[in-house]
């Protein structure tokens, strides 16, 4: 999509021209001492002066470790410099000492845990690490707005949607909306709002992707007992389809979604057997099972999503999630293979199935969602079977 992608450059353009650069104050004492002469006559440090750590790892090491590539880990790195060199309040901004932060940010992000294995390897005290962790984290987290981006404009929606229909035949299609779900241990007192539909406790957040799997907008951390429903209602982004700000075009939903507007959802009526339901059922399974696919995704890069365990707000865990999202869609610009296998994760089923549509508001796009089913569908050639 043009605008993400005017975008991504427009952040890699800002992480270069700073990243690349380092003023003799912020080089390292160490690269100071062995090159005396160049931090007193050149600004610009070469590429193995700057990664000295992730110079002495093989591809191999990094990839099982730290579950992304060389070069991810070094736009990240310099990524991560360039945001802390504008923070004035910022306690370090040597390259050295952002890179063995980093890593062990992203080392924790990918296994759940920190050892004193990678921390000395990485020559960074624990204590410190852990610190990096929730520090880094967070400015992860806030720099999502630069890495998840919604396909705003009319040209955007258009590719996007040519993608879904080119897949299954659906039109207007600009991404399919899930909810992610982090096993937690609620605070006390608060155990059942937690107890999502599979049994176990989470939080939750809503997660909108496109089919190459990459995050488009992730909103509303919540108690995993939430209805879905609900969650769309309440979301900026939900709001922008209620009052057309993406247009007339879908996004691809659950049953939990059943009556939100916008959202196109399966067919669950018994009493709506049409070869053109049966076939729009079909191609919305073929969509919607990449939920599967893109969460399982996520949950075997960063294990720390895995299990996130007790937590104090909410918004702590939102920022988890975030991190670990916009480091996932920096691992696809990279195209970094995951280093083992994906695990499918299951998909919830909805708090409550509604069945009929009287219990529910007026849903202004239900008609058109009938139209669009009997228009696309009707004349499909092929039959369907009747289960």
């Amino acid at each position: 999509m043009s605008s993400a992608g005017a975008l991504w450059f427009a952040v890699q353009d800002d992480v270069f021209s700073n990243a690349c650069i380092d003023t003799p104050a912020t080089l390292d004492s160490e690269t100071r001492d062995k090159h005396p002469s160049q931090s007193s006559t050149s600004n610009v440090t070469s590429d193995s002066e700057r990664h000295s750590l992730l110079d002495r790892f093989d591809d191999s090491f990094l990839l099982q470790n730290f579950h992304l590539n060389r070069q991810c880990l070094r736009f990240i790195v310099d990524y991560m410099h360039s945001r802390l060199k504008k923070d004035i309040f910022a306690t370090s901004n040597s390259l050295m000492s952002t890179e063995a932060r980093s890593l062990a940010a992203v080392y924790f992000h990918a296994n759940g845990s920190l050892s004193n294995r990678i921390t000395e390897r990485l020559e960074i005290d624990l204590n410190e690490a852990r610190e990096a962790v929730k520090t880094y984290t967070k400015l992860l987290s806030d720099t999502s707005p630069d890495f998840i981006t919604f396909p705003s404009s009319y040209n955007d929606r258009m590719g996007a949607a040519h993608v879904f229909k080119n897949v299954s035949g659906i039109p207007h299609v600009v991404g399919v909306l899930g909810y992610f779900h982090v096993k937690v241990t609620p605070p006390p007192g608060q155990e059942q709002m937690f107890v999502n539909t599979l049994g176990y406790h989470s939080a939750m957040m809503q997660v909108i992707f496109d089919l190459d799997g990459n995050i488009l907008s992730l909103e509303q951390c919540c108690p995993g007992g939430t209805p879905e429903h609900s969650v769309w209602a309440s979301t900026v982004i939900g709001k922008q389809f209620t009052t057309f700000q993406h247009g007339h075009s879908w996004v691809l939903g659950g049953r939990g979604l059943f009556g939100g507007g916008h959202v196109l959802t399966p067919i669950m009526d018994p009493s709506i057997k049409t070869k053109a339901v049966k076939r729009f059922n079909k191609a919305h399974a073929l969509v919607y099972g990449h939920v599967q696919q893109v969460f399982g995704v996520l949950k075997s890069r960063f294990q720390c999503l895995r299990d996130i365990g007790s937590f104090q707000t909410l918004k702590s865990v939102a920022y988890t999630v975030k991190a670990c999202c916009v480091l996932h869609n920096i691992s696809k610009k990279f195209s970094v293979p995951l280093p083992c296998d994906c695990i499918l994760e299951p998909i919830h089923p909805p708090s409550s199935v509604v069945t009929s549509a009287a219990e529910l508001p007026y849903d202004y796009m239900e008609d058109t969602k009938n139209e669009m089913i009997e228009m696309i569908f009707g004349h499909a050639e092929g039959d369907v079977d009747d289960d």
